[in-house]
């Protein structure tokens, strides 16, 4: 499993949503928006275009898929940003210990910490540290957005292919909400034989910036000094994945193979939120339960959250 997968994996039962390896926009766009509709390549969030703004809105800079109406959340307000708290954010297998430093020029204190991984044959961690409190911003009713991918998706499809972007449909995100920063250090160990330690603090009080002192190299991340939060550290959405069904047969004419009735039609369930052959997306653990519990349903809808009622099924199907 690549680094940025194990670090998604290992933060999926902190339940903030897809844990990205890469928060920084990298300046192809300001940052992570509500409605933006996109895929993750290797940690990173890649945007298409944005489901809210319109066709003509100088931010839509690939262009929208061909027939785009914009999302209407209708006439009440449908975003709200929460505070994440600043601090620590780690897998089960990462213990921390922090430290007091000097009170920061805010309202928010800057620390050191030492973040350990423990011994274990083939052990695996990750953790997120946050030195200043980050925005959490979600739509607020996630009906209409759930009403719209079922509508559009097969167009998204379209506009990806068109564009020669190699992802599938399961792979596009409609973003419903975003945690965003503007400082951030993190850390991800894969396969450790030996105890692994990190030290993390600050270069100076108030600083965005980190200093690392470590033992046994792990995979860690740092950003640029940044002022404005730019930088998304988890990102919760719906996908879909198309499913095949076959159309129910009258009971008194029986199943005839060559009954055009009986031919597979294409149907697509949905779920909320990149795939190598050793790694398996939780989300799509949650995507082929439905299809074997209602085979006959002709959508299915899941996200983000759904992981937290259901953590037992999707990690049964994330292993098999």
């Amino acid at each position: 499993m690549a680094y940025y997968d194990t670090y998604r994996d290992q933060l999926a039962s902190l339940y903030h949503g897809h844990a990205l390896w890469v928060p920084d926009p990298a300046g192809l766009y300001d940052h992570v928006r509500v409605g933006d509709v996109g895929y993750v390549k290797q940690g990173h969030f890649n945007r298409m275009f944005n489901a809210l703004l319109l066709a003509n809105d100088p931010t839509q800079v690939y262009g929208v898929p061909e027939g785009f109406v914009p999302l209407n959340m209708g006439p009440f307000n449908n975003i709200r940003t929460l505070t994440l708290n600043h601090g620590d954010y780690c897998s089960t297998a990462v213990t921390v210990d922090r430290e007091d430093m000097h009170q920061a020029a805010g309202p928010e204190e800057t620390t050191s910490a030492s973040f350990r991984c423990k011994r274990n044959k083939g052990a695996k961690g990750a953790f997120l540290s946050l030195p200043f409190n980050a925005d959490s911003v979600d739509a607020i009713r996630t009906k209409a957005f759930e009403t719209y991918i079922r509508k559009h998706c097969d167009s998204w499809l379209e506009f990806a292919i068109i564009n020669d972007l190699d992802v599938r449909l399961e792979d596009i995100i409609l973003v419903t909400g975003c945690d965003l920063t503007s400082s951030w250090a993190m850390a991800t160990i894969v396969n450790s034989w030996d105890p692994i330690k990190l030290n993390v603090q600050p270069s100076q009080a108030g600083s965005a910036r980190f200093q690392w002192d470590v033992t046994n190299q792990p995979h860690n991340n740092e950003p640029n000094q940044n002022i404005v939060k730019s930088q998304c550290v988890f990102i919760r959405g719906f996908r879909a994945k198309r499913i095949l069904v076959f159309k129910t047969l009258k009971a008194a004419a029986g199943p005839r193979p060559d009954d055009p009735d009986n031919e597979p039609e294409s149907s697509i369930e949905l779920f909320r939120e990149p795939t190598i052959p050793d790694y398996r997306d939780p989300l799509m653990g949650i995507l082929d339960y439905i299809a074997e519990q209602r085979p006959n349903q002709e959508l299915a809808l899941a996200h983000e959250d759904d992981l937290k009622m259901i953590e037992g099924v999707v990690r049964t199907n994330a292993v098999s």
